[in-house]
C-alpha cells in the first residue's frame, strides 16, 4: 500500500450517519478508504461492526434515538428524526452535532456510502486546504456526498445563517438542506464575510462531465477502474481518460447486485459497473440488474416529467 505524506496538520474527518443494512458494495468502499490514510471516516451506525476495518475508519454504534438525543442537545432544539433519508438535511450540522469527536481535525466533512473513493488528496491538496474554509465536489454548489468545512466555530456553524434552519431540521419534509439551501447560504456568507469557498469544478464520476448532473449515471459497464488507491474513468478500449476523486453511484444503488471484491484480500484493482463491482472485466452481470436499471430509469424519467409539470401549475 502506498502511503501518502500530506501535512498532518490538515487532517480531515468525514462523517457518515447510516441506519439499516450494510450495502453489497461495502468491501469496495472500505478498500478505497484504506488507500486514503490521511483521511479518517467516522460512521455512526446501527449496523453490525465488521470484524476488519481500515485503520482510518471507525464505526460508532449509534441508534435513531441516540441521534435525536444528541442532536437535540447540541442544537438546543427538539429533534425527532422521522426516517433515515431526512439525515441529508442534517449533514451541514454534523460539525456541531458531533463536535466532541472532531477536536483533533483541521477539517470535517460529510459524505455518502454509495461511493468508491479515488486519491482524494490528489484533488484536495494542502494548498487548497490552507486557502479555503469550505470545499465542495460540485461545481458552484454544495455537495451532499462530499463537502468539507474548516473546523472553526464560524465555519462549522454556517448552516445557522440559513433563515429558519431549525424549522427545516424539525420538519418531517426533506428540503435538500445539504445542497440546495446551503448553496444559497454559502454564497451569501462568502460574499459578506471572510470565508473562501473552493468549488470550481466537478471532482467526481467523470473527468469531463457532459452536463450539470454527473451523479446521474447511465447503464455503463466497466467504465471505472480502481487501482492502488487511484480511480480512473476509462473508455470501452480501457484507455484511461484521467483520474476522478470518487465515483458516486446514486442511481445504481438498486441495480448493483454483486461485489466480487473481498476487503480481506486487499485487492489492488477492480472494475465498477452499473450492475456489480468485479475483479476482472469478465465477472458476470448478476441476474436482474438490467431489469432493475430499466425500471429505475423509467421511474426517474417519469419523476422529472411530473416535477416539470407541477412546477408550471
Amino acid at each position: 500500500m502506498v502511503i501518502q505524506n500530506p501535512d498532518d496538520s490538515q487532517r480531515i474527518a468525514l462523517i457518515i450517519v447510516y441506519f439499516g443494512t450494510w450495502p453489497i458494495w461495502l468491501p469496495a468502499f472500505l478498500q478505497s478508504c484504506r488507500y486514503n490514510p490521511s483521511i479518517d471516516w467516522l460512521i455512526f451506525t446501527d449496523c453490525p461492526v465488521p470484524e476488519l476495518l481500515p485503520e482510518n475508519l471507525r464505526c460508532i454504534p449509534f441508534s435513531f434515538a441516540e441521534f435525536n438525543s444528541l442532536a437535540s442537545m447540541k442544537l438546543n432544539a427538539d429533534i425527532q428524526l422521522p426516517y433515515a433519508y431526512k439525515l441529508a438535511d442534517f449533514k451541514p450540522a454534523f460539525g456541531s452535532i458531533f463536535d466532541d469527536f472532531l477536536s483533533s481535525y483541521r477539517f470535517w466533512g460529510h459524505c455518502d456510502l454509495d461511493i468508491v473513493w479515488g486519491d482524494i488528496r490528489h484533488f484536495i491538496t494542502d494548498d487548497i486546504l490552507s486557502q479555503y474554509q469550505i470545499i465542495s465536489a460540485r461545481k458552484n454548489k454544495m455537495c451532499g456526498h462530499f463537502s468539507l468545512y474548516r473546523n472553526e466555530a464560524e465555519v462549522s456553524r454556517a448552516f445557522m445563517k440559513s433563515p429558519g434552519y431549525l424549522d427545516t431540521l424539525q420538519s418531517w419534509q426533506c428540503f435538500g438542506f445539504d445542497e440546495i439551501i446551503m448553496t444559497d447560504t454559502v454564497k451569501q456568507i462568502s460574499e459578506k464575510e471572510k470565508i473562501k469557498v473552493y468549488w470550481p469544478k466537478f471532482l467526481f464520476n467523470f473527468v469531463n462531465p457532459r452536463n450539470d448532473s454527473p451523479s446521474v449515471l447511465g447503464k455503463l459497464k466497466n467504465r471505472w477502474l480502481w487501482e492502488n488507491g487511484k480511480l480512473f474513468e476509462i473508455d470501452d478500449q480501457e484507455r484511461r481518460l484521467g483520474q476522478v476523486a470518487y465515483l458516486h453511484f446514486m442511481t445504481w444503488k438498486r441495480s448493483m447486485k454483486a461485489c466480487y471484491v473481498a476487503y480481506t484480500d486487499d485487492p489492488k484493482q477492480f472494475y465498477i459497473s452499473y450492475s456489480h463491482i468485479g475483479l476482472t472485466k469478465l465477472d458476470p452481470i448478476p441476474f436482474g440488474s438490467s431489469v432493475r436499471w430499466e425500471i429505475d430509469k423509467t421511474f426517474n424519467i417519469a419523476s422529472r416529467i411530473w416535477r416539470r409539470i407541477t412546477s408550471l401549475i
